[in-house]
């Protein structure tokens, strides 16, 4: 069974893809989803540095934390 979440604006997001995706949201703002992650971030620079950080480091996205 796949999860899904629903952002406040109404679009689907897929938490169980195999791989990290950042997704535009129609009422704004990126969202970070795959691999059982949802994070919202303003800007889409936020999301690629979070997304480059959990593939190279794991969960908990840092080699500090």
């Amino acid at each position: 069974m796949t999860l899904l979440k629903v952002s406040p604006s109404g679009q689907v997001y897929d938490v169980d893809l195999p791989y990290l995706k950042v997704t535009r949201d129609e009422a704004g703002g990126w969202y970070l989803h795959g691999k059982g992650h949802f994070l919202y971030f303003e800007e889409r620079e936020g999301a690629e540095a979070k997304k480059r950080d959990i593939e190279a480091y794991g969960v908990m996205g840092g080699p500090n934390q």
